[in-house]
C-alpha cells in the first residue's frame, strides 16, 4: 500500500484513506459523493485514487499502481475517468464544450491536464476559465451511456464542482436522479454551500481534513529541497494548502519576514505617517500583485496566531523574540480580532476594494487589537 500511496502522491490523510479502502470494501458504495475541504488538502487527489481502486486488476491492496489499470489512471488515461473542469467560453454550443477553442489554446490546456497528472495537487490555470457550462454536462450525458470493458467501474469526476452554472447543476442533477448502472460521480469542491440543495441532496458529503503544516513542511524538505527556515515559513504560511507551499517555497520568503518586523513597529507607534508608509508600499503595484499582498497578510495572521499561543523560544524558528516582545508591550492584545480583521481583508482584496482604504483600515484596526 505505501507503494500505491508513493505513486498517487496522496499526502497525509490516512484516516480519510482508511475510511475509503473501508467503504469501497463493504460493497454500500453509493454512487455519487462531494469530496469537500480546503484547497490544497488532497480533494483530487483522493479522488483519483478512489477512481483507482474501483478499477484497479489487483487481488489485493487496491489500488496497486501497477496494473495496467492504474498506470492509466496515475495519467489521467483510463477509459473509465471522464474529467469534467471549467473551460473557457469560446462559442454558444450547448453540447460541445470545446467548441470554438483554437489548436494552441488545446495544447495549453493538456500541457494543464499533464501538469494535474504528474502532481494531483496542482491548480489548473486555463485563461477565462471561469465556469462549468451545461456544454460539459450534456457532453457527459452522451458520452456516459458509451461501451467500456465489462467489469470496469466508471468515474465521472468533477474537479472544484462550486463553478458549475446553474444550467449545468440542473442537467447533472437529472443523470444523479437516474445514474447508469456501474458509474460512480466524485465532485471535488472547497465549497460544498454553493452547490445547489437538489445536488447535495443527491450526494453523500465527505470532509477531507486539513493538513497539519508539519507535514507540509517535511515534504517541502524532501520535494522541493529548501532550508528549515523557508520550510517552516511556507508551511505554515500555506494555511494548510499543499499546492500554495510549493508555489511559497520558490520565493525568497525573507523580504516578508522583514516586512512583518516592520510592520509591527509600525503598529507599536501612535503616528499616521508611518502608517500611510507601510500601506503605501504594500499597495505598490509595480513592487506587489495580488498574490504578494495575500502572502504578507497570511504572514501576519500567522504572527498574531504565535502570538495568542504565547510561543516561547525555541518552539518556533518564526520571530519567537517578537512575539514574546509584543506580550510584553502588548500583554491585552485581542489577537482573535486581529486575525478576524486581517482576514476579513484578505477577503475584501479578493473583491477588489479599494487598495489603499482597505490598507489604511486593517492598520488602525490592528492598532485597535493592540490595545484591546
Amino acid at each position: 500500500m505505501v507503494e500505491a500511496l508513493n505513486k498517487f502522491q496522496l499526502i497525509g490523510q490516512e484516516q480519510t484513506r482508511r475510511y475509503w479502502e473501508t467503504l469501497i470494501g463493504s460493497g454500500r458504495f453509493g454512487h455519487a459523493h462531494i469530496l469537500s475541504g480546503h484547497s490544497g488538502v488532497g480533494k483530487d487527489a483522493l479522488a483519483f485514487f478512489i477512481a483507482a481502486a474501483l478499477n484497479c486488476k489487483a487481488d489485493t491492496k487496491k489500488p496497486c499502481g501497477n496494473c495496467i489499470s492504474c498506470r492509466q489512471f496515475l495519467n489521467l488515461e483510463n477509459q473509465a475517468l471522464q474529467l469534467i473542469f471549467a473551460l473557457p467560453r469560446r462559442s454558444a454550443n450547448q453540447t460541445d464544450p470545446f467548441t470554438g477553442i483554437k489548436e494552441k489554446e488545446m495544447i495549453l490546456i493538456n500541457e494543464e491536464l499533464a501538469k494535474k497528472a504528474a502532481w494531483p495537487y496542482y491548480h489548473l490555470q486555463i485563461d477565462a476559465a471561469n465556469d462549468i457550462r451545461i456544454a460539459g454536462i450534456r457532453k457527459l450525458r452522451k458520452d456516459i451511456y458509451l461501451a467500456i470493458d465489462p467489469g470496469t467501474t466508471r468515474v465521472i469526476i468533477i474537479l472544484r464542482a462550486h463553478k458549475m452554472n446553474m444550467e449545468a447543476a440542473n442537467a447533472l442533477l437529472k443523470i444523479l436522479e437516474e445514474p447508469p448502472a456501474g458509474t460512480i460521480f466524485l465532485l471535488t469542491t472547497e465549497y460544498a454551500d454553493r452547490l445547489p440543495d437538489t445536488i447535495r441532496s443527491r450526494c453523500a458529503l465527505h470532509h477531507v481534513p486539513d493538513l497539519n503544516w508539519k507535514l507540509i513542511r517535511e515534504d517541502l524538505l524532501q520535494k522541493k529541497g529548501v532550508d528549515p527556515v523557508q520550510a517552516e515559513i511556507c508551511a505554515r504560511m500555506s494555511m494548510g494548502d499543499l499546492a500554495a507551499a510549493h508555489g511559497y517555497a520558490e520565493q525568497d520568503n525573507t523580504f516578508w519576514l522583514d516586512r512583518i518586523r516592520a510592520t509591527l513597529n509600525t503598529l507599536a507607534k501612535e503616528d499616521f505617517v508611518s502608517v500611510h508608509k507601510q500601506v503605501l508600499l504594500l499597495a505598490d503595484k509595480e513592487e506587489q500583485t495580488d498574490d504578494s499582498r495575500q502572502q504578507f497578510l497570511s504572514l501576519l495572521i500567522l504572527f498574531f496566531r504565535d502570538v495568542a499561543l504565547k510561543v516561547k523560544m525555541g518552539e518556533t524558528v518564526l520571530w519567537a523574540t517578537q512575539s514574546q516582545q509584543m506580550n510584553k508591550l502588548f500583554p491585552n492584545c485581542d489577537s482573535q480580532g486581529a486575525i478576524k480583521a486581517i482576514e476579513r481583508t484578505k477577503n475584501a482584496l479578493e473583491r477588489k476594494v479599494h487598495l489603499q482604504l482597505a490598507l489604511t483600515a486593517l492598520f488602525f484596526e490592528l492598532r485597535k487589537h493592540l490595545r484591546r
